[in-house]
């Protein structure tokens, strides 16, 4: 389907696409020229129809050369301006951050989704790193197994909407198929050590640096009690620290590159 006739006013833009009001229900994410996350996107998210946990796919259509996903519209902001507005609520958003990634793990992958370990394993060879870091990183991501759950690949607060009595999880470009514990410690990750959002104001900053090992231990301790069988945590964070390097973002390299010398000099000394 082409679509035709003015956009509503735009609500939001990112790396890879713009997202615009199109009428009073539905939103329309069109992606830019040269991406291709939106058939990633809209198998992520037939999957999670009726769910009630992201959006609903409406429709894919095209607009001037560009592709663009039709999403029904959640009013609402998402879970990292909320914090940065009542950081009072942390402890119930940190219990939401983890009740709707539960809810998302017990939904099945389709097969034509990649692999979380084949996808990791690339972004090591891309991560820049020394190559007796890189093998020490493969080493453990070779030890890991596979899995067919639902995983985001970028889970953290902002990609999570809180509406009146509904969590939505948005930003599926990303999506793969592994065990739980995989996503559950690339979101670790980023509730750690990510660096704050370019742009982000002083007062921001501070916020995230006082608030964030609080997040972080209250989302991990719901995670952990409603989750099954969930191991190897330790390892996939390792992993996932490796692969981070990979994103560029050179105001997190010594740190991410530290620990992982650090968890090397540990292995070779048992």
């Amino acid at each position: 389907m082409t679509l035709a006739g003015p956009l509503g006013p735009m609500l939001g833009a990112g790396r890879e696409a713009e997202v615009y009001a199109w009428g009073d229900t539905a939103v329309l994410k069109l992606y830019r020229p040269g991406f291709g996350g939106h058939r990633a996107e809209a198998t992520a998210l037939t999957l999670l129809n009726g769910t009630g946990i992201a959006p609903t796919l409406l429709d894919v259509v095209e607009r001037d050369g560009r592709t663009g996903l039709v999403l029904e519209r959640v009013d609402g902001p998402d879970m990292l301006t909320l914090l940065n507005r009542r950081p009072w609520r942390l402890r119930g958003l940190a219990g939401t951050l983890a009740t709707a990634q539960l809810a998302m793990h017990r939904v099945r992958a389709s097969a034509d989704l990649p692999d979380v370990r084949r996808r990791l394993d690339a972004r090591i060879d891309d991560a820049g790193l020394p190559p007796h870091l890189a093998s020490f990183a493969k080493q453990v991501l070779d030890r890991l197994p596979d899995g067919d759950r639902l995983c985001h690949g970028d889970y953290h607060p902002g990609n999570v909407l809180v509406a009146a009595g509904r969590t939505a999880i948005i930003d599926w470009p990303n999506p793969a198929r592994g065990v739980p514990a995989a996503d559950h410690a690339r979101t670790l990750l980023l509730l750690r050590w990510a660096a704050p959002l370019p742009g982000a104001s002083p007062f921001s900053r501070a916020l995230i640096a006082a608030g964030r090992s609080m997040l972080a231990r209250h989302y991990t301790r719901t995670y952990r009690r409603g989750a099954t069988q969930l191991r190897d945590v330790d390892s996939w964070l390792l992993v996932h620290v490796a692969a981070r390097l990979s994103e560029g973002i050179e105001t997190e390299r010594d740190m991410l590159t530290g620990f992982l010398t650090r968890a090397a000099r540990r292995t070779a000394t048992r």
